[in-house]
């Protein structure tokens, strides 16, 4: 049971970051900010809970309670590069278009991928420590 938590855990971030993803490569490829404008906030909402002690709202709160996510961002990037990658999506948030903004957009949709390819690592074979914290052990 234990571990089936651990990996509803671990796909809920692999989800997440395909969702992320899909709309980076759509803004990427046409412009358009349908996706955009609901990835981005969600997109920072949770890597500022990762990154640093200020109380989250929205998804953010969930992926800080969740030690298997929290444990995956922390793992692949250290603070500074979640920081940075913070002050990018804010900066795909402002309304304009350009090969900038699309530069950006594709070097963002890199990191998601590498968070979600991780946790659908992770969703394969958790860790015996994830286990016993999603037990409350």
């Amino acid at each position: 049971m234990a571990s089936d938590i651990a990996r509803d855990h671990y796909l809920t971030l692999a989800l997440f970051s395909r969702r992320i993803i899909e709309a980076l490569r759509e803004f990427s490829k046409s412009g358009k900010r349908t996706r955009l404008k609901t990835a981005l906030p969600a997109a920072i909402e949770s890597l500022e809970a990762t990154t640093n002690a200020r109380h989250p709202t929205g998804y953010g709160i969930r992926v800080r309670r969740r030690y298997d996510q929290v444990r995956t961002i922390t793992d692949l990037f250290p603070d500074t590069e979640r920081s940075k990658m913070i002050r990018k999506l804010k900066r795909l948030e402002a309304n304009w278009d350009s090969d900038a903004q699309r530069k950006v957009a594709n070097e963002a949709a890199r990191f998601f991928y590498t968070i979600e390819n991780r946790a659908l690592r992770n969703y394969r074979h958790p860790s015996p420590l994830s286990r016993r914290v999603a037990a409350g052990k």
